[in-house]
């Protein structure tokens, strides 16, 4: 059933077209959003990480967070499109890619569930190699099944988070792949680190790999900008010094990455995914 109403959804997206679709998505979100249970989670979310917030500005920026989500989903039929459209597109920091392409070593690009997060599949369409996703699969497998076969891309691999994911991770870090994570969800088995003044289950492997084989970061975020345009931004690799103790080595390079996303995060609230559990 779950599979059915997907496939009817995404049609439903495809008949409206490109731009309709993104903008029911995200009117249709904006109204069964607030009356989820999420809906207060994210509330407390906001006020936690940033107390600066009116309680008006919490609730414009939770409406516009929905907006967003509903462009995401109603998105999805026209993914491949929308990489293709280098006239809606800016990208910022390119020369990143261009200097991975040219030293033929593996990168690591990390990014977090903000904006339109899909535009991060550009990374393999920039530098014309096979680019690798580390991304959650959908619980049913037949809507995971459904979602990869509208997600494929010749320059662009996706693989599940997990054993498989990590022997990828690996695999690519040895091979001079580029890796995309999204890694700002919580992880249960991680490393504690600060995320706004509290400490939350920080994903490592991305830390320990990078400091253990020397593989630089990237930083990656898609934002959404007036008139149905976007914009991604590859930001300089972060500089972490090594000091000989790789366990503080790996904690240095998780704070930075998660002091990047709150940087992000504060200035655009209604781009992040704020209906999920981040702390314990």
């Amino acid at each position: 059933m779950e599979w059915i109403a997907v496939r009817i959804a995404v049609a439903i997206f495809r008949l409206l077209g490109r731009g309709r679709a993104a903008r029911f998505g995200g009117w249709l979100a904006r109204q069964i959003g607030p009356r989820m249970s999420v809906h207060r989670l994210a509330r407390e979310n906001m006020k936690m990480a940033l107390p600066d917030l009116t309680g008006r500005a919490i609730e414009e920026n939770l409406m516009r967070m929905w907006g967003n989500l509903g462009r995401n989903v109603g998105e999805i039929p026209f993914n491949r499109e929308i990489l293709d459209d280098t006239e809606t597109i800016e990208i910022v920091g390119e020369e990143y890619l261009t200097a991975h392409v040219e030293n033929g070593k593996a990168a690591f690009y990390v990014t977090a569930h903000y904006g339109p997060w899909e535009l991060v599949a550009l990374v393999g369409r920039r530098f014309g190699k096979r680019a690798t996703g580390i991304y959650r699969a959908a619980n049913n497998p037949l809507v995971e099944e459904y979602f990869q076969a509208m997600r494929a891309d010749p320059s662009y691999r996706f693989v599940p988070k997990g054993n498989e994911g990590a022997r990828t991770i690996l695999k690519a870090a040895r091979n001079g792949g580029a890796i995309v994570l999204l890694n700002d969800q919580k992880l249960n088995t991680g490393v504690a680190v600060p995320f706004f003044g509290r400490d939350a289950m920080t994903a490592p492997a991305v830390a320990e790999i990078a400091c253990k084989m020397e593989v630089p970061v990237y930083p990656m975020r898609a934002e959404r900008l007036e008139d149905g345009r976007r914009r991604l931004t590859i930001y300089p690799a972060l500089d972490i010094p090594p000091t000989g103790d790789r366990k503080a080595d790996v904690f240095a390079l998780l704070k930075a990455i998660n002091e990047t996303y709150e940087q992000w995060i504060t200035e655009r609230p209604d781009h992040w995914f704020w209906v999920h559990n981040r702390w314990p």
